[in-house]
């Protein structure tokens, strides 16, 4: 038995590393969010360019090809990001033993699926333009998936400051390349060059940074690999599952209802999308967290989700109200012909604040190993309900709907699945779920939006739009700073550990609210 001068130095020992994590996590944080904000206002400028620019019909026809070819390519996803950010943060050597062989696997299924991809076209009633605009979005969808765990790999070692000048590059080429075929009115398949040539770039920058920062290196080891394929294979069929999702509805609107109705729906896409910024963070930033909390102790990890849940709340909710109540102003910015799109918005603006919930409960429960629950859950979702409701609603709110009724039942659909998606993660998460203060600003939150939106309603209902959107969203900053839903104070340290640069905390208990997994108090 351990005396107490040896047991202390220990327990102090572990809560500086858990300190020490927590400040790396929050200055990697920062160091992407800022990236993210550039890339962020280039992706919003793109959002409300392309269907203002391109007209109902044909940046429908743009939405379908990029859907149909991210459907087909599904099977290069491997699961391996999740298996990075899970095992490769542990053990960074261990990349080595797998990337080189998965990258040809990947490179052997393009062929295939190209091949596959252009018998399927050949026999396809599209357009030549079309059916060339699905195989230049088919290249880029092979990249999209390697690139994906080349990031994985940085995040997982922590060194994201090459990766977000990166990112800021390569969108920079992206948005550059589409304005310009914007303003050459070149023919559809062209609008998909520019995805292609930012991720050739992204591409060669995460090799460089993945050899310097890990010493990655090419080799074929097929026994490790084939290991690794076993471990991800709830990982791929999970992530199999999710990147269909609002791929699989999007194919059944352009086949029960028309590509009009795709570009309805795009259009509200493009908007309501804008609060999935913060996704990226969550996977670079809170995976890698989570995996060595977890590694500690399942008490850790639980205290990490609650107080990263809280976060994602506190800044997706009021986005996703600014959306509701001002869904005709934002869908007018893209021009009168995409009038019909907000019904579809105001439907779809909720499922980003389940996503970012299930998020963090699949995390939890992938790091816990019950991962083939979320598997289960996530393709039960995608591919049996999401399907079924699409076929059913789609038609039948076209029919009663007219002009965007289509829109709204994918829209319609895919909420309905979210919603069934998350009672079932959080079901399975039990008392781990919610803590008193989690549940505190939560029942905080819902009553002001509420308020806000019973006043929308009926005192403010006269008012200029932009006036009243304006108030409101004062209404609920005052009421959630009022009602203590949300604590600045707490965000302030979150600021003030940042700052530090990684340098050593004062003392252990410090270290702990500045990234909110403290119990509560």
């Amino acid at each position: 038995m351990n005396s107490p001068s040896q047991t202390i130095p220990q327990d102090a020992e572990a809560r500086g590393d858990s300190s020490h994590e927590a400040m790396g996590a929050v200055r990697n944080g920062l160091q992407l969010g800022g990236s993210l904000l550039v890339t962020y206002v280039i992706a919003m400028g793109v959002r409300f360019l392309l269907p203002k620019q391109m007209g109902v019909e044909r940046f429908g026809s743009f939405n379908w090809a990029d859907s149909f070819s991210a459907v087909f390519f599904v099977a290069t996803h491997l699961g391996l990001e999740m298996y990075i950010r899970k095992e490769v943060t542990r053990r960074p050597e261990h990349a080595s033993d797998f990337f080189g062989t998965t990258l040809l696997i990947r490179l052997g299924l393009t062929a295939v699926l190209m091949g596959a991809l252009a018998y399927v076209m050949a026999h396809d009633n599209h357009t030549l333009e079309v059916r060339q605009l699905v195989y230049v979005s088919a290249v880029a969808q092979s990249l999209i998936m390697i690139n994906g765990s080349m990031a994985a790999l940085l995040h997982a070692k922590g060194k994201v400051a090459g990766l977000s000048v990166s990112n800021i590059v390569t969108k920079l080429v992206w948005g550059g390349g589409l304005f310009l075929a914007v303003v050459m009115k070149a023919s559809l398949p062209w609008f998909a060059v520019p995805l292609v040539a930012s991720e050739a770039v992204k591409l060669a920058v995460g090799w460089y940074l993945a050899k310097q920062h890990m010493g990655l290196t090419f080799k074929v080891d097929l026994p490790a690999t084939w290991e690794v394929l076993r471990k991800s294979l709830p990982f791929f069929i999970t992530g199999a599952a999710l990147a269909t999702n609002g791929r699989l509805d999007v194919m059944i609107l352009g086949l029960k209802a028309s590509h009009e109705e795709v570009g309805y729906y795009g259009a509200a896409w493009n908007i309501a999308g804008l609060t999935f910024f913060l996704n990226p963070v969550f996977g670079w930033v809170l995976m890698p967290l989570a995996s060595r909390a977890a590694e500690r102790s399942e008490e850790e990890l639980t205290r990490l989700i609650r107080r990263a849940l809280e976060g994602t709340l506190a800044v997706t909710v009021p986005m996703m109200m600014l959306i509701v109540l001002g869904a005709p102003l934002w869908v007018g910015l893209l021009g009168g012909k995409f009038g019909p799109s907000a019904m579809a918005l105001r439907l779809m603006s909720p499922l980003f604040v389940l996503a970012f919930v299930t998020m963090n409960a699949g995390l939890w429960l992938t790091m816990t190993n019950r991962e083939w629950w979320v598997t289960i859950t996530n393709l039960t979702g995608s591919l049996l309900v999401i399907p079924v409701l699409n076929l059913v609603l789609v038609p039948v709110m076209h029919s009663a709907l007219g002009d965007g009724g289509g829109a709204a039942g994918t829209a319609l659909a895919i909420l309905l699945m979210e919603i069934l998606v998350t009672i079932s993660l959080m079901g399975r998460m039990k008392g781990a779920a919610f803590d008193a203060r989690l549940l505190g600003m939560l029942g905080k939150t819902v009553a002001v939006c509420i308020a806000v939106a019973a006043l929308d309603q009926t005192v403010f209902a006269p008012m200029n739009p932009w006036v009243r959107l304006g108030i409101e969203a004062v209404l609920y900053v005052v009421g959630v700073l009022a009602t203590g839903a949300v604590r600045p104070a707490e965000v302030l340290e979150v600021v003030r550990v940042a700052r530090r640069r990684g340098q050593p905390a004062p003392e252990a208990a410090e270290a702990a609210p500045a990234v909110s997994i403290s119990p509560a108090p």
